[in-house]
């Protein structure tokens, strides 16, 4: 009995992209998580993962769809990959470490000041 050929599936192979790996980080200074992230989007947790390591091929079609899902433009995407536009700080996650080392009534100021907004 012959041994049957392995199917070829894109992911099998790994090949990690500009695009992807800037896809990852802007989902990242969102703090979404990958099931957060396929929720709003609408795909599966695999297809985030994949999208983001290189398993899976980018569509022009799903990156839009990633974008918006983050709040960025096709125009802000393309300037990030070129090094026109400056790539986002993890800005939430910074301000939340800031927060965590406030005490009682500098918190309550900064609670004060956020309910404003």
């Amino acid at each position: 009995m012959k041994p049957k050929k392995k199917k070829y599936r894109r992911s099998d192979t790994k090949k990690e992209t500009e695009e992807s790996k800037l896809i990852k980080y802007l989902r990242e200074s969102r703090a979404l998580s990958m099931r957060k992230a396929a929720d709003l989007i609408g795909v599966s947790c695999a297809t985030i993962n994949h999208s983001e390591n290189g398993r899976k091929d980018l569509t022009p079609g799903l990156i839009l769809r990633f974008l918006n899902a983050y709040g960025y433009t096709l125009e802000q995407f393309e300037g990030m990959l070129k090094g026109e536009f400056v790539i986002p700080d993890h800005l939430r996650s910074e301000c939340i470490e800031i927060i965590k080392r406030l005490d009682d009534q500098k918190l309550k100021t900064v609670k004060a000041f956020l309910m404003t907004f």
